[in-house]
């Protein structure tokens, strides 16, 4: 291009660096200069403010040490309720501005010297004014001397016996002259901020000029006509006219760039049809994919929601001729007991085989309700430890019957919110399934414990143990361990059921000692977790 010719000869990059960093030069030091403005105004301002506060502190102090001599002279001359009330109140004046003075903030040693020096001389004047007494014999004297040997003298004495104020007052003026000449220097210094402040800114701003026109120039000179091409290449690549080509000479990155442009127009001319065709393969078979996988969801929805009710419908449906039966049952029982008839005992087995049935009808319930997640729960905050008590007193005697013992392990209180009727319902399936399954003498302990995020109950039997190869398939109905056993195989079923509706879950372990740790876990709240 014909305006290459006024550029020196670097590449387009070494040109925008060179004028970045000559930008950024220019910033860095105008920053520099702002902020030592800044900073120097701002030692300025905090200067003037402190000793403005320090110089109105000592004045309000120097009129109030004039007004408590004041009021304490005139009681004495006119002594009255009202004068010592009016001085008490000038007093107290003062020592409040005192004690307002002594918290000053302190520079440095000079400063707290200072404040040392009127702290003291202030409470020399206090003391000086706190004896009505002296202060009477004190004016009668100056009366004496006046009379006696004239006012020179006189005025000699009012200036001795006064030396505490005085003391003071010079102090304070000392104080406030120099704090008067202190804003005045920073008044000074403030306004030569503000001329630099204003220096800084016309060179900044010359400055500024400057660059811009430099960038300017290099921006017309090479970057716009390059990035106009660039440009109209790219919306005639938008378009798809992919015959199009940039054809930007000059060898630095721009020309680069258009290189690249048309190598890229040319590769994707050549695989535009390939692209095209592997998309309509890849949308023909992710249609089909996509209606057989929904197809395999609504005929596993389906099944599953057919499992469901059936195992409520024949729960519910069983409970009311199984009812029957046992009401017959009991009647008939009833009835031979009066009349004297022999077969009671078959009688009775067909009772007990009527309740066993009945209640494993009622567990095929709650465990379909609970899957179906329509079980109802009675929450409350209940001690996991103390639950286990109860239950291990509960089945003492039938464990003792066996030979065996069962205890539960004292310690703090395991608080969860779950049913406790339920979680009751749980844990004694646990403990029968322990004794059905286990040798006579067997122990039985449970325990509570809780964690950050969750409380735990564990029945620990040291049993035969289980194959816990197969432990995730004693939680499936009706399946039995190699110990089999009376039980109806809903045990573990209606266990894991239960735990699951309170949203929690079920663990079989190997007890180290031999046997077997069942252990129910249940999550907690933020306020249980607090508890804990």
């Amino acid at each position: 291009m014909l305006g290459d010719r006024w550029l020196p000869p670097w590449s387009l990059r070494g040109r925008l660096s060179a004028t970045a960093l000559a930008g950024l030069t220019i910033t860095a030091v105008l920053t520099v200069l702002l902020l030592l403005t800044a900073w120097s105004a701002d030692e300025v301002v905090t200067t003037a403010q402190r000793t403005h506060e320090r110089v109105h502190i000592y004045t309000q102090i120097q009129d109030a040490t004039r007004d408590y001599q004041g009021q304490r002279y005139a009681g004495v001359r006119e002594p009255g309720l009202a004068a010592r009330r009016t001085a008490l109140e000038a007093r107290t004046r003062l020592e409040n501005l005192l004690a307002e003075a002594a918290q000053l903030p302190l520079a440095d040693e000079r400063e707290r010297e200072v404040s040392r020096l009127i702290a003291q001389q202030g409470q020399a004047v206090l003391d000086h004014l706190r004896d009505p007494d002296a202060l009477v014999a004190r004016v009668g004297r100056v009366d004496r001397i006046y009379r006696t040997q004239g006012s020179g003298v006189a005025m000699r004495e009012v200036e001795r016996m006064t030396r505490p104020i005085h003391d003071l007052r010079e102090t304070l003026n000392a104080e406030i002259r120099r704090g008067n000449w202190a804003v005045a220097a920073a008044t000074k210094n403030t306004q030569s901020l503000i001329r630099t402040a204003v220096y800084a800114a016309v060179g900044g701003l010359v400055l500024s000029l400057i660059f811009l026109l430099a960038m300017q120039y290099l921006l017309q000179v090479r970057l716009r006509p390059a990035l106009k091409r660039l440009e109209d290449g790219a919306h005639a690549f938008g378009r798809g006219d992919l015959d199009h080509r940039v054809g930007l000479a000059g060898g630095d990155e721009l020309s680069r760039l258009s290189n690249a442009f048309d190598a890229m127009a040319a590769t994707i001319a050549e695989k535009q049809e390939a692209l095209h065709r592997i998309q309509h393969d890849l949308e023909r078979a992710v249609a089909e994919r996509t209606e057989e996988l929904e197809q395999a969801n609504g005929k596993l929805a389906a099944a599953d929601e057919r499992r469901r009710a059936f195992l409520a419908d024949v729960s519910h449906e069983l409970r009311t001729p199984l009812t029957i039966i046992r009401g017959e049952a009991q009647v008939a029982l009833r009835t031979v007991d009066r009349t004297g008839f022999e077969p009671q005992e078959a009688f009775e087995r067909i009772l007990q085989q009527t309740h066993d049935l009945s209640r494993m009808v009622d567990d095929l319930l709650v465990i379909a309700l609970a899957e179906a997640g329509r079980l109802p729960l009675e929450r409350e905050l209940l001690d996991l430890r103390e639950l286990g008590a109860r239950l291990a007193g509960d089945f003492e005697i039938w464990v003792s019957e066996m030979g065996g013992s069962i205890a539960s392990v004292a310690g703090p209180a395991v608080l969860a919110s779950v049913d406790s009727d339920r979680l009751r319902r749980a844990l004694a399936a646990l403990i029968e399934n322990a004794l059905r399954h286990s040798q006579r003498g067997v122990a039985i302990t449970i325990n509570s414990s809780v964690s950050a995020e969750c409380a735990a109950i564990s029945v620990i039997d040291n049993g035969p143990g289980l194959d816990f190869a197969q432990a995730n398939h004693l939680f499936e109905r009706f399946h039995r361990g190699e110990t089999r056993g009376e039980g109806s195989g809903l045990g573990l079923s209606l266990v894991h059921a239960l735990v699951q509706a309170h949203g929690g879950r079920t663990e079989l372990t190997p007890n180290p000692g031999g046997g077997t740790v069942a252990t129910l876990y249940f999550p907690l709240t933020i306020a249980e977790r607090v508890a804990a």
